[in-house]
């Protein structure tokens, strides 16, 4: 172990006498399980994905403005990654998309499997050729915004299209959000519907928030029937993701990867990359922004005393423990969860040092490792003291990494 890094029980410690099982640990050896590391890893990048949100309101005053470009990038988006040669074949093989399957409904096992990846459980209502029906009873992302709600149903609405390129000609459904818990509602509802065999006026993309004409066919689950945990977290669906055509996913790989790599701010942060392409937004005031939002956030994260207590109880850090390295064991605990590679410089009481994957880090979105450099300098000022700061430090770090520093800084500018 280095001199600079405090000493650590390896993890191969005792591996054979006690019974194995999936976990992350805390420099303080405190273990978070499979289960409980997803978890997190959603509600952490809502957090952070809320913050951008909000950047994007500021930066976008307008909410027609801010929907519209939201959904039309979406849609956009995912089509293109969908068309990327093999992709939509994949998806087809994977849901287990029988032959005779024809239109664009099969996307809607798309939408149902990605759902269970993002823990967002809930039940199909209805699969057929003119009529689609999806109630989720649980939504990370419903802190988020509702502009993130319409424009994820267009993503759907773009998987989908690109699937009925595949087949027959078949129905053609529009799919709608109906419900939204980020709306305030009990449930996330989609509703796609054959607008030949069910007519509805025509409507703007972002405007894919109902009404529907199969109002009356809804299917609404009482609360005390309700679920909390995904297939994979269930011992009545064998702990495995199970799909109506019999398609099943192991436990292994049915949270990771997409827990880790889906989440608000891909949907955000590529608007915004748009928006300053088409000369809409000016580049340095769209980093100028969302570093001053998500510091805001990182500061109000551990802004209240007891927030304080309640991470420093879920890591273990010990009592005689308040210096930078509260911080750094915070971030490294969000690093293992999200499965994002680093390796420690130093871990002691005066400086703490992580050289961090920038690919895995950034999830491949512009100016994410950004936002997250201003979310952990704003936590490290509440969680640890305004004495301590965190800021990116170059050294000779390689361009694919990112070196951070968790060390007493005095800056009369911050």
């Amino acid at each position: 172990m280095s001199k600079k890094i405090d000493e650590r029980l390896p993890r191969e410690l005792g591996e054979g006498v006690l019974p194995l099982h999936a976990a992350i640990k805390s420099p303080w050896e405190k273990l978070v399980s499979y289960h409980d590391a997803a978890h997190y890893v959603q509600r952490y990048q809502s957090v952070v994905s809320a913050a951008l949100m909000q950047a994007y309101r500021i930066l976008v005053p307008d909410y027609i403005d801010r929907s519209k470009a939201i959904c039309k990038n979406a849609y956009n988006r995912l089509a293109f990654i969908n068309r990327i040669p093999g992709v939509a074949a994949y998806q087809t093989t994977e849901n287990n998309t029988h032959p005779f399957c024809a239109g664009n409904f099969p996307g809607a096992m798309i939408g149902d499997a990605g759902d269970e990846c993002l823990m967002m459980c809930g039940r199909v209502n209805d699969f057929g050729s003119y009529r689609a029906e999806k109630e989720l009873d649980v939504c990370y992302w419903d802190i988020v915004g509702t502009e993130l709600c319409r424009s994820t149903t267009q993503s759907l609405q773009a998987c989908a299209d690109v699937q009925a390129e595949l087949r027959r000609k078949g129905p053609h459904l529009e799919y709608h959000m109906v419900e939204a818990r980020g709306c305030g509602d009990r449930h996330c509802r989609i509703v796609a519907e054959s607008r030949e065999k069910y007519p509805m006026p025509e409507h703007e993309q972002w405007e894919c928030f109902g009404p529907v004409a199969t109002e009356d066919q809804i299917k609404y689950t009482k609360e005390e029937d309700t679920l909390t945990e995904s297939m994979i977290f269930r011992e009545e669906c064998g702990y495995r993701f199970t799909n109506g055509t019999n398609w099943e996913r192991n436990p292994k790989d049915s949270v990771y990867p997409l827990v880790s790599t889906s989440n608000g701010a891909c949907y955000i942060l590529p608007t915004l990359d748009d928006l300053v392409r088409e000369g809409i937004l000016d580049g340095d005031e769209v980093t100028r922004v969302i570093k001053c939002v998500c510091e805001a956030a990182g500061k109000a994260a551990f802004g209240e005393f007891f927030a304080i207590e309640g991470v420093r109880d879920w890591m273990g850090v010990p009592r005689s423990i308040d210096d930078g390295r509260v911080a750094g064991g915070y971030i490294e605990m969000y690093l293992q969860c999200a499965k994002i590679s680093y390796e420690i410089e130093a871990f002691n009481k005066d400086e703490v040092v992580y050289v961090i994957d920038r690919t895995e880090l950034s999830n491949r979105l512009n100016r994410m490792v950004d936002a997250y450099i201003a979310y952990w300098y704003g936590i490290t000022k509440t969680l640890v003291s305004t004495q301590w700061a965190l800021w990116e430090e170059p050294g000779d770090c390689k361009e694919d990494k990112v070196r951070i520093k968790i060390a007493k800084k005095i800056d009369k500018f911050c």
